[in-house]
């Protein structure tokens, strides 16, 4: 069966950063049994036969990011029922949890995970995990949504999501190619959530706060991701941003900078791209 294409080359992107982090890396900072799995048989083979080009800083500090970004969300799954994935691509969280019967992180046995993305993204996403074998389980919900739109509640609620109770959210690898508005407009939504909801993600810092090598690797990437049509729109400046949060209702905010990030799971990170975990 063909591999169906991607709509966003940064998703595929991030999906074989993740792949790549399980033959090339120990010791795993993020344990993704699916993650070779759901890029096909033949990308698989590819990227084995990579080992050469693995070894590249670049692809190694790639694979550090997309590893560290994604346990942090996972790690912070505390407490709720609702585990929702904005910007999903080839997440497969859902699907591991389900495949190694693992004791879910969500509490009780009527937790969701509800995977936000566009419809195209969703339609590849889904080909992908028939093409793979992959079942899609009972307690995934699939909710059709663009982050340009302000419509995330709105199709979150329509898709059985209860604002009533709170709920852990991860949004990677998203908040650079949208406007600064249009990240707000997204962080505004979460911080009507229910108390103890929470988000963690992920954003791009401002050239000012950057070292000049970072400068030079962030217009590598920018470069590189505007050739394959994806542009970057937005940086902010720590502090301000985290005034931002707690202006719109989100009482604790931490930062995850390379030194915090790498005490907590030994790996060695730029700043250009900097995690926050926000609470309501």
């Amino acid at each position: 069966m063909t591999h169906p294409v991607p709509p966003k080359p940064s998703a595929w992107i991030t999906a074989t950063a993740r792949a790549a982090h399980q033959l090339y890396d120990a010791p795993l900072v993020l344990n993704d049994p699916l993650a070779l799995r759901i890029l096909g048989a033949e990308h698989e083979a590819e990227l084995r036969a990579d080992a050469q080009r693995q070894q590249h800083p670049l692809a190694v500090a790639m694979r550090a990011t997309m590893a560290v970004r994604a346990r942090l969300a996972e790690d912070s799954i505390q407490g709720v029922q609702q585990y929702v994935i904005l910007g999903a691509g080839l997440d497969t969280y859902a699907y591991r949890e389900s495949l190694l019967s693992m004791d879910s992180r969500l509490c009780g046995n009527d937790g969701r995970v509800y995977e936000v993305d566009l419809p195209a993204m969703q339609r590849w996403k889904r080909d992908c995990l028939c093409a793979a074998g992959i079942a899609e389980p009972e307690h995934v919900r699939y909710v059709a949504s663009d982050f340009s739109e302000a419509s995330l509640m709105e199709d979150l609620l329509q898709a059985g999501f209860d604002a009533a109770q709170p709920a852990c959210f991860s949004w990677l690898g998203v908040s650079m190619y949208l406007k600064p508005d249009q990240v707000m407009q997204t962080l505004g939504d979460i911080a009507n959530c229910a108390p103890g909801s929470s988000i963690v993600f992920d954003y791009c810092v401002q050239r000012q706060h950057l070292t000049a090598q970072e400068q030079a690797g962030l217009e590598f990437i920018a470069v590189s991701l505007a050739a394959q049509g994806e542009h970057l729109h937005s940086s902010f400046e720590p502090q301000l941003l985290e005034h931002m949060l707690r202006y719109q209702g989100f009482c604790h905010v931490e930062h995850f900078g390379p030194e915090q990030l790498g005490a907590l799971y030994g790996a060695q990170l730029s700043g250009i791209f900097r995690l926050i975990r926000a609470t309501v």
